[in-house]
């Protein structure tokens, strides 16, 4: 079997979407498949180690806008945006059209590039679904009605939750495959760790800084704690930014609030698992995940991961069983949370097991992967039955 993956445009490798693909290319080529990739984006140094795996890359423009964004100026970069993709499409047809796939695999919502060369190939095409787009990062596509039209042709699509499924279900009006992210366990994994055992609770928040990922609500938590007498607290802000004015925000506030001494951002950390390693919670905010990819590294990562209660984050924590559910939104529920974990070490300790256990029972690549072939053999038996 061979397949083509088609990469969805991003500015960093460390994006969850795109660590995602790597994991699943791996361990298909481990499995006997034959991959391709097509990477949108000649500026990035993707971390695809495996000799087995076939990149080729062509630049693509990403149809994603801010939802705020819109008037002339807007629908006119989406033309340009448009124009110049056609010919990347043009580019990616030439190339695989000497190749004898079996597959094309869409990795998320971005352009509809993917099926287009798969409509003109004749062949099947199965699309994967990462984000909820306005949800949980902001934004939406130039092309929106003509790529959902693309999606709903395709002969399958996979959710990373059901959150996802249930709104795109809304939208292309079919049934849709439900399968969970999952990640090389070896990876992320800590054998031995003893949480709770230093005077200072080390927590952590990783993820891209913007406001989606409700990074403000667990400074103000912090504040909160410390402001009430809890002061054996640090907290580590760790991930990369485009938006200025909310890390600024930020910045200002603990500033403020004289927390410097509490509180530490950093756009870059050289070894987040030795991180990982070191910190006793690990903190989910988003106002809505898709899914939550750092919510199950955090629970492998033996740590205790609070999370907010919506959308994926509310899926994969079992509250008071594998981790910590708050209310979204609301830094005096977070502050509880954090102050009860406190409160009850013990406790605690016995969740970041059964999180850990959750992980590898439910949330393997391996598992994963053997799901979207099972599919992909689902839809070639449902071509030859048309």
């Amino acid at each position: 079997m061979k397949v083509c993956f088609f990469a969805h445009y991003s500015k960093t490798y460390q994006n969850g979407a795109t660590l995602s693909l790597i994991n699943i290319a791996n361990e298909m080529v481990d499995k006997g498949i034959e991959v391709i990739i097509i990477l949108p984006n000649k500026s990035i140094q993707y971390p695809i180690n495996n000799k087995k795996i076939k990149c080729i890359t062509i630049p693509t423009l990403s149809m994603r806008t801010k939802v705020e964004n819109d008037g002339v100026v807007n629908k006119f970069k989406g033309i340009i945006k448009s124009f110049y993709n056609w010919f990347s499409m043009k580019k990616a047809l030439m190339v695989l059209n000497k190749e004898k796939l079996d597959f094309i695999h869409i990795n998320g919502l971005d352009s509809g590039i993917g099926a287009k060369v798969a409509k003109k190939l004749n062949v099947p095409y199965i699309w994967h679904i990462r984000q909820l787009l306005e949800e949980d990062f902001g934004m939406k596509l130039h092309n929106e009605k003509k790529i959902y039209k693309l999606l709903k042709r395709s002969d399958s699509i996979i959710a990373i939750s059901k959150t996802v499924k249930e709104k795109f279900e809304r939208i292309v009006e079919k049934d849709i495959a439900l399968i969970y992210n999952g990640i090389p366990i070896k990876n992320y994994r800590i054998e031995e760790k003893e949480s709770f055992s230093d005077k200072v609770i080390n927590i952590l928040l990783a993820g891209r800084i913007i406001e989606q990922k409700g990074q403000f609500d667990a400074v103000k938590a912090i504040g909160h704690l410390v402001n009430s007498g809890i002061n054996n607290l640090h907290l580590t802000i760790v991930g990369n930014s485009a938006d200025t004015d909310y890390v600024n925000k930020i910045k200002s506030y603990i500033k403020n609030q004289g927390l410097n001494n509490y509180i530490e951002i950093s756009d870059h950390v050289n070894d987040l698992r030795q991180l990982r390693k070191n910190c006793d919670i690990g903190l989910i905010c988003s106002k809505k995940e898709a899914f939550g990819r750092v919510t199950i590294e955090t629970m492998i990562s033996r740590m205790l991961a609070i999370g907010a209660n919506t959308g994926g984050t509310a899926e994969v924590i079992e509250d008071n069983v594998t981790g910590l559910l708050y209310v979204e939104g609301d830094h005096l529920s977070l502050a509880s949370q954090i102050k009860y974990a406190i409160e009850n070490k013990q406790a605690m300790n016995t969740i970041i097991e059964e999180g850990y256990k959750s992980v590898l029972e439910n949330y393997s690549i391996s598992g994963v992967v053997d799901q979207i072939i099972d599919l992909y053999y689902t839809v070639r038996q449902e071509k030859l039955e048309e």
